[in-house]
């Protein structure tokens, strides 16, 4: 910590005295025209007087008369001489025979013309400043030094407990401590830089969970399609039926296939887990576009006997990031044919705030209140009616709220009219989205 404060110190010591020569020298130059016109206006009336006075007086009197009669009565230094002594410049010269007087000395000396034969001018010099000791200085410089390092002692201890408060958290995150946090006083003076520290902490904290968590449920949803994988093909060593061999290769062909179809969701997942605040939104016809992701999951709905629609559209235009709403859309419909009757419906509608809200309605079995937040989470399947037995990897829904977020927006699950469940997407909209009938 001294060290801290003796840098500091040095600093604001060399910084105040350079700042002080340059706005003294800097203040000096702007106002100097200023100043002198003051002083001129400060003195006129004392040259005015002497002037005269001696001007009553024989030139060659005049040296005397300064001495013996003036000067012990003024405190200030008077002088007469001859005009050339002086060696005036051409513009003093100028406001000489204009009647006035010039200034020398950074305004400490002032010289007029006394009237009369002789060509004597007369000198006035301010009184010089009073002498100070060295030890008077050495003194005062002491006094500044000593209250100045006072000053600083009392800022610079709490921001230094509070340095080593966010050093030590710091620290701790990088032993791995991953609940470590900067305590700071809401009175610090680096309470900002403790707060963004706190904020990095809880998202790093966050992170690394949600990669544990997710590495384990990956590594917990692989080891299924391999087992099966390894009993099958150990079973085409063991069997000589053809037919039975080509049912094994199906099976294989099917676990391969799952096992791409988690390769894709798991990228999917990965590369929508940073938020994308600069992802521009670009506006798409509205009914358009969900009549194309509806026709997409038509052959799927087809197969399951399900049949699939646009209930409304209430917006003209609709903006969005194509490929990733989409890709949302299109899990919500495979979810919703999954799990329904025989209906699924889909409605686009301008909800208040200028805001979209997509639905997705289908008359399953639908989602106990407990299970509508959790089933966003990568990897969760429900028990009863929505288990692994209804096709998926778990991600389709994780997916789902990452677009939201993409969006800035949010997903929820709730009760449809239909009687199952319904997911609902709202994002805000960039203009005012208009009324279609």
């Amino acid at each position: 910590m001294l060290r801290f404060i003796l840098r500091l110190f040095v600093v604001l010591a060399v910084g105040f005295v350079i700042s002080s020569q340059v706005v003294d020298r800097s203040a000096s130059y702007l106002f100097e025209p200023l100043s002198e016109g003051y002083t001129r206006q400060a003195v006129r009336g004392q040259m005015y007087s002497l002037v005269r006075e001696l001007g009553q007086v024989p030139a060659a009197d005049r040296e005397a008369y300064v001495r013996d009669r003036l000067a012990p009565h003024y405190g200030l230094g008077l002088r007469v001489a001859p005009a050339a002594s002086f060696e005036a410049s051409e513009a003093e010269r100028k406001l000489i025979a204009a009647g006035s007087f010039f200034i020398r000395d950074e305004m400490q000396t002032f010289v007029a013309a006394l009237p009369g034969p002789g060509d004597q001018w007369l000198e006035m010099k301010l009184p010089a400043e009073p002498p100070v000791g060295p030890w008077v200085l050495v003194a005062v410089y002491s006094a500044l030094t000593l209250l100045l390092g006072a000053f600083m002692l009392v800022w610079a201890l709490p921001t230094w407990r509070d340095l080593e408060a966010l050093k030590t958290a710091a620290q701790r995150m990088g032993q791995g401590d991953l609940q470590a946090r900067a305590r700071l006083s809401r009175h610090s003076t680096i309470r900002g830089l403790g707060d963004t520290f706190n904020q990095m902490s809880e998202r790093i904290s966050a992170l690394v969970s949600n990669q544990r968590e997710l590495t384990n449920a990956v590594s917990h949803e692989l080891r299924t399609p391999i087992a099966r994988l390894s009993f099958e093909l150990d079973m085409m060593d063991r069997e000589d039926d053809p037919e039975a061999r080509r049912r094994l290769v199906e099976e294989m062909k099917s676990d391969v296939a799952e096992l791409d179809s988690m390769a894709s969701e798991l990228l999917m997942y990965a590369r929508l887990e940073h938020k994308g605040d600069g992802v521009a939104l670009q506006p798409q016809d509205a009914r358009g576009w969900l009549e194309s992701v509806v026709q997409h999951a038509g052959f799927e709905a087809g197969v399951a006997g399900v049949r699939c629609e646009v209930a409304q559209c209430q917006v003209p235009e609709v903006h969005l990031h194509q490929r990733y709403m989409t890709r949302a859309l299109l899990n919500l419909l495979q979810n919703a044919i999954r799990h329904a009757g025989g209906r699924v419906q889909v409605s686009l509608l301008g909800g208040s705030a200028r805001e979209y809200v997509l639905m997705v309605d289908d008359d399953g079995p639908g989602i106990a209140p407990a299970d509508r937040e959790r089933i966003f989470e990568p990897f969760i399947r429900l028990d009863e009616s929505r288990d692994r037995e209804t096709g998926g990897v778990g991600l389709g829904l994780a997916i789902v709220s990452r677009v939201a977020r993409w969006h800035n927006g949010s997903v929820r699950a709730d009760d449809s009219p239909l009687g199952g469940a319904r997911f609902v997407i709202a994002w805000k909209a960039l203009s005012a989205p208009g009324r279609s009938t």
